[in-house]
C-alpha cells in the first residue's frame, strides 16, 4: 500500500460520515485548503485528483473476507482514458481514505455501458462471489485472455453504483465513450442470457467498435463464442451489408452459416437455437391483465363517462350561481 494512495482530510466523529467534492467531474479541493497536498494515483485510472472528506453524507461500506481477515470496503466510481468503467475500492482507517484495491481492470479498447473486466490478479476469485452476495453485477460471458491470466466481464448494476457513489457515477455516464448507441443491444443481451443459462457457455468480443488495438481493418462485429455443452462454436460478423451467424460442430466439423438483412433477427434466432434450453415464464392471467389494464390504461368508454359527469356537474354548478345572483 502506498503513502500517496492515502487520503486524508477532515472527518466527523462517527465513521463513514464523508463525501466527495468534485470541480467539473474532476476531484478537487478547495485552496485553503490544509490537505490540498494529498492526492490518489493511479495508474490504470489514469487521472489524478484530491478526494476531501468532509462531514456530511454517509456512505455504508460493504464488508469482503479474505483470508480469514474481514475488511470494509467503500467504492469509488472513476473513468479509464477510454471513457470505461472503473470501479476503485477503498479503506477507511483513522480518519484517512485508503486504496485497498481495484476491483476492474483496464484491458483496452471500449466497453458496453456499465460493463468491465473483474481484476483477478491479487484476490483471485473472491469477487465474483462478493459481486453476487451484494447484488453488484452478473456475468456478461465474455472472457479474455491477458498475459496467461483469465479475465472475465460482468454487468453492474447502475442503480446500485449510483446509489454508492452518485457523484462518481454521474461523471462516468458524461464521459462514456464508445456507447453502442442500441446498434447490437439486443444481440449482446441474447449472449448475456445464455450465459446465464447454458452451463460453460462464453464469448470474446473482438468488434471493431470497441477500438481494440490493431482493429482498423476489424469489421463492426466479430464475435467468436464457445459452447462446450453442445460441441459448438458461434461467430457473429456484420461485414459491409451482410450479417452472419456460422456455426461449427466440432464433432463433425459440418458449418451452417446464416445470413441476416436485420440485427434484431440475428438475435432472435440465437435465442430460438436454444428455445428448449432457456426458462420460459408464465405468461399473465386474464384477470392479472385485466387489474393491470384498469389501473395504467382505462378504456376510452370509462374516460369519456368520467369526462361527460364531470362537465355536467361543473355545469349544474355554474347554473345555481347564476340563478343565486338573479
Amino acid at each position: 500500500m502506498r503513502p500517496d494512495d492515502c487520503i486524508k482530510g477532515p472527518v466527523s466523529n462517527a465513521q463513514n460520515q464523508f463525501r466527495i467534492q468534485r470541480n467539473g467531474g474532476v476531484l478537487d479541493a478547495p485552496t485553503h485548503c490544509p490537505y490540498r497536498q494529498a492526492y490518489h494515483k493511479d495508474r490504470q485510472a489514469a487521472f489524478c485528483g484530491l478526494l476531501v472528506l468532509v462531514p456530511g453524507e454517509i456512505m455504508k461500506p460493504i464488508p469482503f473476507n479474505m483470508k480469514g481477515t474481514a475488511y470494509a470496503l467503500t467504492i469509488k466510481i472513476a473513468t479509464y482514458p477510454e471513457g470505461n468503467l472503473a470501479i476503485k475500492l477503498y479503506q477507511e482507517s483513522f480518519g484517512q481514505l485508503i486504496f485497498w484495491d481495484s476491483l476492474t481492470v483496464n484491458l483496452g479498447g471500449l466497453c458496453p455501458k456499465d460493463c468491465g473486466f473483474i481484476n483477478t490478479k491479487s484476490t483471485g476469485k473472491r469477487f465474483y462471489a462478493w459481486i453476487k452476495r451484494n447484488g453488484l453485477g452478473e456475468r456478461t460471458g465474455q472472457v479474455r485472455l491477458e498475459g496467461g491470466v483469465e479475465y472475465v466481464e460482468y454487468l453492474f448494476n447502475a442503480k446500485k453504483l449510483k446509489k454508492l457513489d452518485p457523484d462518481g457515477y454521474t461523471y462516468y455516464e458524461r464521459r462514456l465513450k464508445g456507447e453502442l448507441g442500441r446498434k447490437y443491444e439486443r444481440l449482446y443481451q441474447a449472449l448475456r442470457r445464455l450465459a446465464n443459462h447454458i452451463p460453460d457457455f462464453r464469448y470474446t468480443d473482438y468488434s471493431g467498435w470497441r477500438r481494440l488495438s490493431d482493429s482498423i481493418n476489424t469489421p463492426p462485429l466479430w464475435i467468436e463464442a464457445e459452447d462446450p455443452a453442445h460441441h459448438r462454436h458461434l461467430t457473429f460478423e456484420h461485414r459491409g451489408v451482410i450479417l452472419r451467424t456460422t456455426i461449427t460442430d466440432c464433432d463433425t466439423d459440418t458449418v451452417q452459416s446464416n445470413l441476416y438483412r436485420l440485427r434484431d433477427d440475428m438475435a432472435a434466432d440465437l435465442l430460438t437455437l436454444y428455445q428448449g434450453e432457456l426458462p420460459v415464464y408464465a405468461p399473465w392471467s386474464e384477470e392479472r391483465r385485466r387489474k393491470s389494464d384498469a389501473r395504467h390504461d382505462p378504456s376510452l368508454a370509462q374516460t369519456f363517462k368520467e369526462t361527460s359527469e364531470v362537465r355536467q356537474k361543473a355545469a349544474k354548478k355554474k347554473s345555481r350561481k347564476r340563478s343565486t345572483k338573479s
